[in-house]
Parts: structure tokens; C-alpha cells; sequence
């Protein structure tokens, strides 16, 4: 019933789609749960781009908001330990960052796409590594929706078991089983 509701828009639902993605996190949605919906609503191919772009809009507003209220202001309130992080994080090393945490299925995104608009990371390295992160998000979560709506339970359980692998996927790394051991413990 959520597809038709939203079908039945008409040529305005893929708008309404990606305003929704882009404005999530100004009305306390998760990103998980919008994707999902996109899923659910247009497929994957389609809730994947709608997506996508939705993360990218919403992305770059948390980037140049924060750049806008001023480095100087944001850097005044970090404590002088974690700055030379902050330095390094406008490298090439910050754009891999935010690579991987806006494609990390969990996590909170406006938070990543803020701290990199207090750094150095010129505009347009940050819109691709933002880009190449929120396809593979989108496209996660796309799939659950969409196996969600086809109701098998072999393709919920099949989708379902992607999002656990990359759930667990930095346990791959001896620093993920590091950082699991002192969080856990």
C-alpha cells in the first residue's frame, strides 16, 4: 500500500523520494529506514539513484552548512588533541573516510558530512567520495526494501544477510576486532 500511496504522486515521487532522503535528518528520519522506503516504492535500480542522490543533496548541505558557520568558530571547540585528526582528515585519507562511512551501513551521516566541511577537503573531492559511498548505502537497503516488497523469504533473508556481512565487515581488519574488543569490554 506504501508503493501505490506513492506511486499514485505521480511524475512527482521521484522528487518526493529524493527531497525525502535529502531531508531526513532535519525531521530525526535514519537514512536506513527512508532507503528502504525508496526500495520498497521504485525497486532497486531506482530507489538506488533516488537514493543516492537524496544522500548526496543532504550531504553537501551538512558540508557547506558547517562551512559556512566557519572553520574558525567550529575549531575553537575542538580540543587540541583530536585538531591534528581534523588537519588530516581534509587529505586524501579524509575523502576515503567519508567514502567508506557514508557506505557503511550504519552511522550517523550528517555528522561525517559536517566534520569534513570543517576541514580543508576541497568541495568537489568531497561530492565524489560522498557519491562513491552513498551508491553502495542506497543500493543496500534499496534491495532490502525492494525483497520486502517482493515477499520472498529467501530474498529477505538473502538481503538481510548483506547488511550483517557489511555490519561485520570491519571485523575483517586487526584494528575493527581492536576497537570491537575495547568498546565490548
Amino acid at each position: 500500500s506504501i508503493r501505490e500511496w506513492v506511486l499514485a504522486a505521480g511524475p512527482i515521487a521521484p522528487v518526493l523520494c529524493v527531497g525525502l532522503v535529502a531531508g531526513r535528518s532535519f525531521v530525526g528520519l535514519p537514512s536506513q529506514v527512508v532507503l528502504i522506503v525508496a526500495g520498497l516504492c521504485f525497486g532497486v535500480f531506482w530507489g538506488t539513484l533516488y537514493g543516492a542522490l537524496g544522500l548526496e543533496i543532504s550531504g553537501l548541505i551538512a558540508f557547506q552548512l558547517a562551512r559556512m558557520a566557519g572553520r574558525d568558530a567550529v575549531h575553537r571547540k575542538i580540543p587540541d588533541r583530536i585538531r591534528p585528526l581534523i588537519k588530516r582528515a581534509g587529505e586524501r585519507p579524509g575523502a576515503l573516510f567519508i567514502t567508506l562511512a557514508t557506505g557503511y551501513p550504519i552511522g550517523v551521516l550528517t555528522a561525517y558530512h559536517a566534520l569534513a566541511g570543517v576541514t580543508a577537503m576541497k568541495l568537489g573531492v568531497f561530492t565524489l567520495a560522498l557519491w562513491a559511498g552513498a551508491i553502495p548505502r542506497a543500493a543496500t537497503y534499496a534491495y532490502f526494501g525492494d525483497s520486502l516488497m517482493a515477499g520472498e523469504l529467501k530474498l529477505i533473508l538473502i538481503a538481510t544477510a548483506i547488511i550483517f556481512a557489511l555490519l561485520a565487515s570491519p571485523l575483517l581488519f586487526p584494528s575493527g576486532r581492536n576497537f570491537l574488543g575495547r568498546v565490548v569490554l
